[in-house]
């Protein structure tokens, strides 16, 4: 509270921010599980000639064609392939089971096509194998020397009326007899190589089988460099926590992080935050829809490890996960109802939320139990962001190759979209895709109850987690302040105590010692603690209105608050303006805000400053003063601006000390009201009547 800011102001080290956590899945885990993850070069595997109607990757005849076969000693349960720069990658890949036989073609389609980054496939599930086969196309599997060998790029040897074959033709036509003579023939022999064996085949599209000795003529070492083939077992015996985790305020069942096992050191940075969440984005993951559920949390965690470490997009790309169970999994880190920036729809992933159904539903269609999870989370999200689910919104393209639609590009959208909506994808599957009325629909009815509350009465989305309650909004300065939630304000008692504390730091007491009004000064308050918070008290101070403040003093829902806190009056401490021309955060941010909002902010008056202080919640902390407010940001909150009524309201809360936390969005309009997410709860003002509310989650 505010003693506890201004205790800190004074010189008190060692706090940690007011308020709850917001990540709200914590479960009971079953601690980090170990994830096999091995690369070797394609080229490392063997050329083997298969004859199976079913390849499609390599030619469009018929017939038997050369694929790559890997065979490890250690088991493993999925397979991808990854390469640097631009390929034009299409491969199908199949695994030996249990009793020798192959499982069917999985399709291996790319995730992304960026030049200059690891890029791959879709990390495909076959089920535990020692061996399989990969059937690619525009892939070189035999180099230059297979050409001189009479080899094409298909395995298949070529006969010799594909070799020049003009000569021929040049015989002197002009005599009878030699015209009449059978020129064709000797055209149609093949071109023996010395020692090469080219035994009848079995196959139908007239052409020759590989040569059974070709690894004599051409080593496997030089077939197409760059690319790699990637083997991941995530560990299937580990099995999967309880899944008891939050489902409050709505929330379906999710299986946490630590309940499914993620290793938390995989992850190489912390998640970016966006300014909110206005769609959802729904895939599949492809490979085998044969899994038990012990192997659906393996297949979790091998995705993990692929994302993370191998294309290195330090977490999982999804924000949620679900199996053909219907069980939920909890997928990139940072707290399901927070806006986490994803990788998961390349030119669209900023502001969207992405849901994966586990398994290929290119054929089949998802279970009843896989479609009810997925529109039941849907339409949780959906009222945690504030928007309908069967509704619909413009995008603009972030770009990548792997989109659709280039940058810049303004789409309108479902609220609730497919993937291959948005990206050169088949993504989630023609079946999968069928369902995507359905998946609206259930989440618009999960949506409207969640709405109604139970109650009889709408209420305004809410980023609500565990344990918060629903609060009538109060006036700014309220004659009779709303009791406190028991679960996140303290006792009546507390806040009297903490009020004589609070009168005591700034008067001194009856005593008359030291206190803020007499002793301390701008310097020393920010060299003391180093905050938002202390450069806002420091700006009350050096203009005499903390006396007026603290005159003012009262409480919204429970929460103290200090009059006068204004955010306009809050000084330079960096005194050359930031350049808001250039690329960095602040600048993109505020771009942003203008382009959406316009030049609520006005001018920047100062330049970016780092406060001393951090919180379990926040690693680092920095802000740049403008003319009507201020932008605050921090790795985990993302970087935002706040002015106006809601801005001082935040201020007058502690700030950055403050139970509410940082920023998670800019202001938005929330049906009748203006609306701020912070970490911790949220800010409302109705402009017809004035009123302010604060809501503690």
């Amino acid at each position: 509270m505010l003693a506890i800011i201004l205790t800190a102001v004074l010189g008190t080290s060692g706090l940690a921010a007011v308020g709850t956590q917001y990540m709200n899945t914590q479960g009971e885990g079953i601690g980090p599980v170990a994830v096999a993850n091995n690369t070797e070069s394609f080229n490392s595997g063997s050329n083997v000639l298969v004859d199976d109607p079913a390849i499609t990757a390599q030619g469009d005849d018929e017939g038997a064609r050369t694929v790559k076969e890997f065979q490890r000693d250690e088991p493993f349960s999925s397979f991808a392939l990854t390469w640097t720069g631009q390929k034009d990658v299409t491969a199908f890949v199949r695994a030996e089971q249990s009793d020798g036989s192959w499982s069917e073609w999985y399709s291996m389609e790319p995730l992304s096509n960026e030049e200059g980054i690891t890029n791959g496939t879709e990390l495909i599930w076959h089920g535990p194998t020692n061996k399989i086969q990969v059937s690619t196309l525009n892939i070189d599997l035999f180099g230059e020397d297979a050409a001189a060998a009479g080899i094409d790029d298909a395995g298949q040897a070529v006969p010799e009326a594909e070799t020049p074959a003009e000569a021929p033709a040049e015989a002197p036509v002009e005599e009878p007899a030699p015209a009449e003579a059978p020129v064709e023939a000797p055209a149609e022999a093949p071109v023996e190589e010395p020692g090469a064996d080219y035994s009848a085949s079995n196959n139908t599209d007239g052409l020759a089988p590989l040569p059974s000795n070709y690894g004599d003529i051409q080593p496997v070492a030089d077939v197409d460099e760059g690319l790699n083939a990637v083997f991941i077992d995530g560990n299937e015996d580990a099995g999967v926590g309880i899944d008891n985790v939050a489902d409050t305020d709505g929330m379906p069942r999710v299986i946490s992080r630590a309940g499914w096992g993620a290793d938390e050191n995989l992850r190489c940075s912390n998640p970016t935050i966006d300014d909110g969440v206005s769609a959802i984005t729904i895939h599949h993951t492809a490979g085998s829809n044969n899994y038990t559920q012990a192997q659906a949390a393996s297949q979790v965690r091998g995705i993990y490890s692929y994302h993370a470490q191998t294309l290195g997009w330090c977490d999982v790309g999804y924000q949620a996960l679900v199996d053909k169970y219907g069980t939920i999994y909890e997928g990139r880190a940072g707290g399901m109802t927070r806006a986490v920036q994803g990788a998961h729809a390349g030119g669209f992933n900023q502001n969207t939320w992405g849901i994966s159904m586990m398994g290929d539903y290119s054929t089949v269609a998802p279970s009843d139990a896989t479609i009810e999870s997925v529109g039941e989370l849907a339409g949780w999200r959906a009222k945690v962001a504030g928007f309908d689910p069967t509704g619909s919104d413009t995008h603009y393209s972030e770009g990548t190759s792997y989109s659709k639609y280039s940058y810049g590009t303004r789409v309108t959208l479902p609220n609730i979209f497919a993937h291959r909506d948005v990206g050169t994808t088949t993504c989630p599957g023609d079946a999968g895709y069928a369902q995507m009325d359905k998946i609206r629909s259930i989440a618009k009815a999960k949506y409207t109850s969640l709405q109604n509350d139970g109650t009889g009465t709408t209420t305004t989305p809410s980023t609500s987690t565990p344990g918060s309650t629903s609060v009538t909004s109060t006036s700014n300065a309220p004659s009779t302040p709303a009791q406190p939630s028991q679960t996140t304000e303290p006792a009546e008692a507390e806040l009297a105590s903490e009020e004589d504390a609070l009168a005591t730091l700034l008067t001194g007491g009856s005593s008359g010692g030291t206190s803020l009004l007499n002793g301390a000064n701008s310097e020393q308050i920010l060299t003391g603690i180093g905050s938002i918070a202390a450069v806002l008290i420091a700006a009350s101070l050096a203009d005499g209105s903390l006396a007026n403040a603290l005159g003012n003093a009262g409480n919204i829902n429970g929460v103290p608050v200090l009059g006068d806190i204004n955010l306009t009056e809050i000084i330079p401490v960096v005194d050359t303006a930031i350049n808001l021309t250039g690329d960095n955060k602040y600048s993109r941010a505020w771009n942003d805000l203008n382009s959406t909002l316009g030049p609520v902010l006005g001018a920047a008056i100062g330049g970016e400053t780092t406060v001393n202080y951090a919180s379990e919640q926040n690693s680092e902390v920095s802000f740049v003063p403008f003319e009507n407010g201020i932008m605050v940001s921090s790795p985990e909150a993302g970087t935002h601006g706040l002015w106006g009524v809601i801005g001082d309201t935040w201020a007058a809360q502690g700030a950055d000390l403050g139970p509410l936390g940082l920023p998670t969005s800019n202001e938005y309009q929330d049906g009748d009201l203006l609306r701020v997410d912070f970490q911790n709860g949220y800010i409302t003002y109705n402009k017809m009547t004035g009123e302010t509310n604060i809501q503690l989650t």
